[in-house]
């Protein structure tokens, strides 16, 4: 693969978005897909093909054209296997003679590439956040007389468990015909 990623007539796919994983292909992208490749025809290749290509073997290809989308089952069964790539699934279409499919989904395959790599830098961006929020919620501990303890033991989401238990067996207590041994029960186990 050259440096600039894929290129079917004046359209070529930059290389930062043909090592892209399969999975920045959405749905919509991976249905029409299917419409162009579920077909079989013999004046062009199919998904068979295309399978082929990826190198599933023969005992594979026929469980997949069990399944009612066996493009779609392709490229999920794909995407778990290494070197997925957009770029690896436009080089073999092009290899394919399938330049209608490219033609067509161009824009869309593009647009689903940029999607992914914008949510890709907001995950990297939110890290250091989410590094910080998991530091800051750890309980810092204190030495006092030899002993050590923790300044918040159970942690926010600690507190609101617990909150939202005690919440909840007050409801459960007050809806109980005796609250006198209820305030019992709840005296003798704080003292």
């Amino acid at each position: 693969m050259s440096a600039e990623g894929p290129r079917v007539g004046s359209m070529s796919l930059d290389s930062s978005k043909s090592s892209l994983p399969l999975a920045a292909l959405n749905v919509r992208v991976r249905r029409r897909l299917s419409l162009f490749l579920n077909a079989r025809t013999p004046v062009a290749a199919d998904w068979t093909m295309l399978a082929e290509e990826m190198g599933f073997e023969y005992l594979e290809i026929r469980q997949l054209e069990t399944r009612p989308d066996p493009t779609g089952s392709l490229l999920d069964a794909w995407q778990g296997r290494s070197g997925a790539t957009v770029g690896k699934l436009l080089e073999m279409l092009a290899m394919l003679d399938r330049e209608d499919i490219l033609r067509e989904l161009w824009p869309s395959i593009d647009d689903d590439c940029k999607k992914y790599i914008l949510w890709q830098q907001m995950q990297e961006s939110e890290k250091p956040l989410q590094v910080a929020r998991v530091e800051s919620s750890v309980p810092q501990t204190k030495e006092l007389e030899g002993i050590t303890t923790l300044d918040d033991p159970l942690g926010v989401a600690g507190w609101w468990w617990l909150f939202l238990t005690i919440t909840y067996r007050a409801v459960n207590v007050t809806s109980r015909p005796s609250l006198l041994s209820a305030s019992l029960q709840v005296s003798n186990r704080s003292g």
